[in-house]
């Protein structure tokens, strides 16, 4: 990913970001396929880079079912392995109405890689 915020209208999830958020599915048991529903129907808005990550914004269909509330508040940080990172990226995810709202992530240490193919996301770390 480049730095600086992508103008390009057609913006789609990365497969970093597909793999991301299959990991929050994941920890969220039988509320995971209404997280699915929303991935693979999402509209990237924008996408913003700082140098230490990004945040990515997204419009989800109003006609798909909400994620619950108690379900999405169990949802804890996904973390991602590179081999040009000390330690693991971060990822976290906000909902707004029980719809996926943004993707940020960021690493703690160095700046953030320039291939996104390098990553691996841990299974299993969302839950």
């Amino acid at each position: 990913m480049k730095l600086g915020n992508d103008p390009r209208s057609a913006l789609v999830l990365t497969r970093l970001e597909q793999a991301v958020l299959g990991c929050f599915a994941d920890g969220l048991g039988p509320a995971g396929a209404l997280l699915r529903a929303q991935a693979a129907q999402a509209r990237v808005v924008s996408r913003s880079h700082s140098g230490v990550g990004f945040v990515t914004r997204l419009d989800i269909p109003e006609t798909l079912p909400g994620v619950p509330p108690e379900a999405a508040r169990r949802l804890r940080a996904v973390h991602a392995a590179h081999p040009q990172l000390r330690e693991p990226a971060e990822f976290l995810v906000e909902f707004k109405a029980g719809r996926l709202a943004s993707i940020e992530a960021f690493c703690h240490a160095g700046m953030w890689p320039a291939d996104d193919a390098g990553f691996t996301v841990g299974p299993g770390s969302a839950g």
